[in-house]
């Protein structure tokens, strides 16, 4: 089962659950699932990143600091 199998399963049993006590004890598990999978493509994503040459990712952290700037602004 992928991650997204897995949350797609939790949101079924979170919009299927019969009483506020149930919907309740649910509504923790796709949380913690979606955190785990966000952690897991955090940690993919850095491993991308780290993998590009040097040069790319000054580029890069260039254009993150430009927008960072704009977004502030």
């Amino acid at each position: 089962m992928t991650p997204e199998d897995l949350i797609d399963e939790l949101r079924k049993k979170v919009v299927l659950a019969p009483t506020e006590a149930e919907l309740e004890a649910a509504l923790d598990d796709p949380q913690s699932a979606l955190q785990e999978h966000r952690d897991y493509l955090e940690s993919v994503a850095a491993d991308c990143l780290l993998s590009l040459p040097l040069a790319i990712r000054k580029r890069l952290e260039k254009v993150h600091e430009t927008y960072a700037r704009a977004a502030a602004a």
